[in-house]
């Protein structure tokens, strides 16, 4: 298709189904998660990892289901749209990911705001302990773990281990959302994290032994947790591993410091990667969580070419659809290209292809001729060469 993509244009391009038809394919309840592991499941490598995160579409109305004011990565501000969780697998050795789920998400309500009661200094008369691990989760966290169990359910691949998101899951809730479905969590701390070495001394009379040993200072870390330094120009970087505790985090974490010098500015900064798996190397960590990035890119084309921002749907079931839909057409269009013989991955020549094959049916469809299909693809051929951006490798 050209131009916006929406039902009335998907019915003005199609052959076979009138506008009626559409709307009753998009009011239907779809197993969007079993239709696109099916078909992926047999192109997808031995080494995966799933990832998920979150994109908002710009929406204007008022009848919108789920329309509310969500921050935009892009506009680095919050405008009015809606907003999608999505999930993907990513194949390590292609370096692609595969949408999976997408998943609508509302706006919080805030809690009305009561009237503030002074509390009393000190803890509670009667008040215990509590586990860390045995929080409630709540929003974004209690969602990813519902989808997490249900995915893994429907896929069931031995050696999916981890799950990669960013920043907004390196807390306790991100790590127990996630290791409740069994995955190990990679995903990034602040800056200015407190991080502290498990401590090593011996309990000195009675009481509880410490847990929490010396503080860890990023700018002078021991040269024995130091695993790789690279000079990229004028930029020094320097890899380093460890275990350590961070107090609001039950478990333990596999920490990897990434730091970087410029020679001539002098001028220093670091990035605190982590993950749950302790024995998991640190090239591994480093390279999952770049991985992530891939998801960006489905988010890119279901927008630019696939409708995500076109669609005109405002109902619950019909939005749910049009957002699955328009991931969906990111595997098969890839899937399809691989048989094209094209050099490169590009969806503007797929629709180009597709596009001039229309054309020309249409042309010799008004002269009435029986043409067989090789006249067909060479008139095909002809028509979409001048467009496209890679041209075949055949």
């Amino acid at each position: 298709m050209k131009s916006r993509i929406t039902m009335l244009g998907i019915s003005r391009w199609n052959e076979e189904y009138s506008y009626k038809t559409i709307e009753r394919f998009f009011d239907k309840r779809l197993d969007w998660l079993g239709i696109k592991w099916e078909l992926i499941k047999r192109v997808i490598g031995k080494e995966v990892i799933l990832v998920a995160d979150e994109s908002t579409v710009s929406k204007s109305g008022k009848k919108s289901y789920g329309l509310g004011y969500f921050y935009s990565g892009l506009q680095n501000r919050p405008i009015k749209g809606i907003s999608f969780l999505s999930f993907s697998l990513v194949d390590v050795q292609s370096r692609r990911a595969y949408p999976l789920f997408t998943k609508q998400m509302k706006k919080q309500k805030k809690e009305e705001s009561k009237r503030e009661v002074k509390k009393k200094v000190g803890r509670p008369k009667g008040s215990k302990n509590k586990n860390s691990k045995d929080k409630r989760l709540k929003g974004t966290f209690r969602v990813v773990s519902y989808f997490l169990k249900i995915i893994l359910k429907v896929i069931k691949l031995p050696s999916l281990r981890y799950f990669v998101y960013d920043g907004a899951f390196g807390n306790n809730a991100g790590v127990q959302a996630t290791r409740k479905s069994g995955l190990h969590l990679i995903s990034k701390l602040k800056k200015n994290s407190a991080l502290y070495f498990k401590c090593t001394k011996k309990r000195k009379g009675r009481g509880r032994p410490s847990l929490y040993g010396e503080k860890i200072d990023v700018s002078t870390l021991p040269k024995k947790y130091l695993k790789d330094t690279k000079i990229d120009k004028d930029i020094e970087i320097k890899f380093y591993q460890f275990e350590a505790l961070h107090k609001t985090i039950s478990d333990s974490l596999n920490i990897v410091i990434i730091y970087s010098k410029n020679l001539k500015t002098k001028k220093e900064t670091h990035t605190i990667l982590f993950s749950t798996d302790l024995k998991q190397e640190f090239q591994k960590i480093r390279d999952y969580y770049s991985l992530r990035f891939q998801i960006e890119f489905n988010f890119r084309d279901a927008k630019q070419f696939f409708g995500l921002e076109d669609f005109m749907n405002i109902k619950k079931r019909r939005i749910h659809n049009f957002a699955n839909l328009s991931m969906f057409m990111n595997s098969l269009s890839y899937l399809v290209h691989k048989k094209s013989g094209f050099s490169n991955y590009s969806v503007n020549d797929l629709k180009s292809i597709f596009v001039a094959e229309r054309y020309t049916r249409e042309v010799l469809k008004l002269y009435g001729q029986n043409v067989d299909d090789i006249l067909i693809n060479e008139a095909i051929s002809k028509v979409s060469s001048f467009s496209l951006i890679h041209r075949s490798s055949a």
